[in-house]
């Protein structure tokens, strides 16, 4: 039998105690240690130097296209101004510029996998012989931010809310807009004769770049009309933001602008207006596409946002108005919990299928030929073509996340694809592409579905 005397007991219980405590240490230094190690690196990926003055400029040897990227800090400061000048340069040196901007967003940075896929799609445009034959100068550039923040697999889903707040931090910031307006207005200056300049946003690059923009569409000069923005269109592909910034830009076009169908576009509503207030129908300020699988938007972004609700206790929420709804008034929690193209207040067209189309006569290009259709065939009923579903055609040309554009380029479009018509729903739209105005509109029913110009 073993007598424990209790000065001993208390011995035993320091020393389990002492071991315990020394254990959560080591597994707390441990948890810190793979927390360090799996956060992203700060950058920039691809600055430049004294002895490389052009490291975030790349291409082919024969100059087919370039690829840029300017990189933008946490705070929404470049982290290399000579990227921009770099970038700018190769603007100002090609004499018909067709320029792409790409913002990307979550789980990406300057040196992620998109990067390549952003590469191998300018690479595609400069080989269609349109750009050939025209010889335009494609020029894309890549406005990249710590989309990534955390490389652990599990962790990394945790920073929702840290990188939606940094993108809007990066939007309200002078940097990003500043950045697209020079390039913009570099690739549209008098001496070139031809220019072309589109602006695309991804998730929280679509965030962005509207948050971005938004002021901007909406600025006006010392007359009193309009400034015209100089990119020609900005597109968002399902922008992960929520849709009060949306609606508030509705509202304010809604407010502005009226359409007049003897011009067929939208002309201001302030008396005496002049040049700089009409806006053709198809030429939108802004156009938004949501797919309807999109997990991130669809699902994961209101899980985040409902949690950010409750964690800072949000209960009231204001009443606003639906843009052309006539009057009609719901709680802004509608818009704040959703994004836009899920809104369904703001969503003005569905994209329907209509079966498999024969691809038209005349065509040269061997990837992705439903973009050259397009291109040849602009049809006015609201009917496109559509390539194949994505194979998977571009992974062989990246490797490590490096695109080589000198592999071999095989063909794709083994099925041409089918043909698109666009579907109104309750509310067709104006000036963007998400957007609820007054319901008026006319056209034929197809086979597939519904085929109508658009009014409001």
């Amino acid at each position: 039998m073993i007598t424990l005397m209790r000065g001993s007991a208390l011995a035993v219980s320091a020393i389990v105690s002492k071991a315990v405590l020394s254990g959560c240490r080591a597994v707390v230094r441990f948890g810190i240690a793979i927390l360090l190690a799996s956060c992203a690196s700060y950058g920039p990926y691809h600055g430049n130097s004294a002895s490389a003055p052009s490291n975030s400029i790349r291409g082919p040897a024969d100059g087919r296209y370039k690829l840029a990227f300017i990189e933008f800090g946490d705070q929404g400061s470049e982290l290399d101004p000579s990227q921009r000048a770099a970038a700018l340069d190769v603007i100002r040196r090609a004499p018909r510029p067709l320029l792409i901007v790409y913002i990307r967003g979550w789980q990406n940075n300057a040196n992620s996998g998109d990067v390549c896929r952003f590469e191998h799609f300018i690479d595609t445009l400069s080989t269609y012989p349109e750009a050939v034959g025209r010889k335009v100068n494609v020029i894309g550039v890549y406005i990249a931010w710590r989309g990534k923040d955390v490389t652990l697999p599990v962790a990394k889903f945790l920073t929702f809310w840290n990188r939606k707040s940094t993108g809007g931090q990066i939007a309200a910031a002078n940097g990003c807009l500043a950045a697209i307006s020079e390039l913009a207005l570099a690739a549209r200056a008098p001496d070139k004769t031809f220019h072309h300049c589109l602006l695309l946003g991804h998730s929280f690059g679509g965030l962005v770049l509207e948050n971005t923009l938004s002021h901007s569409i909406l600025d006006v000069s010392g007359t009193g009309a309009r400034n015209t923005s100089p990119w020609d269109m900005a597109v968002l592909f399902n922008p992960a933001d929520s849709a009060v910034t949306t609606r508030q830009l509705m509202a304010e076009l809604d407010h502005l602008y009226k359409y007049d169908p003897a011009r067929r576009g939208y002309v201001s509503r302030a008396p005496g207006a002049g040049s700089g207030s009409f806006v053709i129908e198809n030429r939108p300020f802004l156009v938004m596409l949501q797919s309807e699988n999109d997990s991130a938007t669809g699902q994961v972004f209101p899980i985040g946002t409902g949690l950010f609700n409750i964690v800072d206790l949000r209960a009231h929420w204001d009443r606003v108005l639906v843009p052309g709804s006539n009057g009609e008034n719901i709680s802004e929690r509608e818009f704040y919990t959703l994004t836009p193209g899920n809104e369904p207040y703001l969503v003005n067209f569905h994209v329907v299928p209509r079966g498999e189309a024969a691809p038209p006569a005349g065509l040269r290009a061997t990837q992705n030929r439903a973009l050259e259709a397009n291109i040849l065939q602009d049809h006015p009923d609201y009917t496109f073509y559509t390539s194949e579903h994505n194979d998977g055609h571009a992974d062989p040309y990246c490797r490590d996340g490096n695109y080589n554009p000198d592999a071999f380029r095989s063909t794709t479009g083994k099925k041409f694809g089918v043909g698109g018509s666009l579907f109104i729903p309750a509310t067709p739209g104006c000036l963007a592409g998400s957007s609820a105005c007054r319901r008026t509109s006319s056209g034929n029913t197809a086979a597939y579905g519904v085929i109508t110009p658009l009014r409001c």
